[in-house]
Parts: C-alpha cells; sequence; structure tokens
C-alpha cells in the first residue's frame, strides 16, 4: 500500500488521507483506492487487454478529488472520468 500522490491536483500532498492498493494476480492487476479508511473506487486492469474502472458514488468534495486524481493517474481523461462518474463502471 502506498500514498497516493498529487500529479494532476493543484495541492501538494493528500496527507496521508488517499492510499492505494495493488494486488497481482497472473491474468489480472487489481488496483484500490482508499479515501479516508472507504474504499471508493478500483481499477481491474486485465494484462494487455482492456481496463474496467469502477467508482462507488459520490462521498466528499475531498474524496471526489482523490478519485480523479486516481483515475487520471491511470490513463483516463477528464471527459471519460464524468462518463465514469455518470455510470460507474468504464471500459477501456
Amino acid at each position: 500500500m502506498y500514498e497516493l500522490s498529487c500529479q494532476y491536483d493543484t495541492r501538494k500532498s493528500f496527507y496521508g488521507k488517499a492510499r492505494v492498493r495493488e494486488y497481482e494476480f497472473e491474468e489480472l492487476k487489481l488496483i484500490e483506492l482508499i479515501s479516508y479508511n472507504t474504499k471508493v473506487a478500483y481499477i481491474k486492469d486485465y494484462k494487455n487487454a482492456y481496463k474496467k474502472f469502477v467508482y462507488f458514488g459520490k462521498y466528499s468534495q475531498t474524496t471526489t478529488r482523490h478519485q480523479k486524481e486516481f483515475f487520471k493517474q491511470n490513463g483516463l481523461t477528464d471527459k471519460q472520468i464524468k462518463e465514469l462518474f455518470k455510470n460507474g463502471v468504464l471500459e477501456v
């Protein structure tokens, strides 16, 4: 598990409030976002085939910032994130 860094957000840090946990399986990598000790999103990366992004819904403004940062760092555009937030699931 590691702390989510700020690469796209204007803040310097999330101060340990957002963490990422990764699991590796044979053909799958699972990446979970934990915000304020709650799992709020995950990504299933099917090794070189496609990625499935899952959004668990709106919690707080800060958690939304964590989720956007997490998804941007994993390759989604602002347009794709908007679609994901609307539908809850996005496959690319």
